[in-house]
């Protein structure tokens, strides 16, 4: 073998043992989650007076969704109330509909298991297929 081609087989050998090597490597982690514009808030003092308004809004839904249902009824009036049990409402119909996808997926993962027959079990069947027969001759030869 010439030199060169002993210098490519090499160079191939290498290659293939640092792609075999890096198959298996760390992957450099990178921050998958970074703050945007719409992430952000904008400080209180630089939001106009529409903006101020939508924030209350927003605090004001943001603690009355987590209220139960007595201490909506105490302290919530009129349209809140209405957009609590509203809310409510569909999240309830919403995980009644949840469950019963669950019920139906679990059936299919998961199929109901018959309880295997025991020698006796078996034995009653036989006799009862036997006694069935039987009768069904009888019948025919009347």
């Amino acid at each position: 073998p010439s030199p060169f081609e002993l210098t490519m087989k090499t160079a191939v050998i290498l290659a293939s043992l640092f792609a075999g090597a890096s198959a298996f490597g760390m992957l450099p982690s990178t921050n998958t989650r970074s703050a945007t514009a719409l992430q952000l808030m904008i400080p209180e003092a630089d939001m106009d007076e529409k903006q101020l308004e939508i924030k209350k809004v927003v605090d004001t839904w943001r603690t009355a969704r987590l209220l139960t249902r007595e201490e909506a009824d105490a302290q919530l009036e009129g349209e809140w109330l209405e957009a609590y049990n509203r809310f409510h409402e569909k999240y309830d119909a919403d995980m009644e509909l949840m469950l019963e996808i669950k019920e139906k997926v679990a059936r299919m993962i998961e199929p109901p298991v018959v309880a295997k027959k025991g020698n006796k079990q078996r034995k009653r069947d036989k006799f009862a297929k036997s006694q069935a027969r039987e009768a069904a001759a009888a019948a025919n030869a009347q």
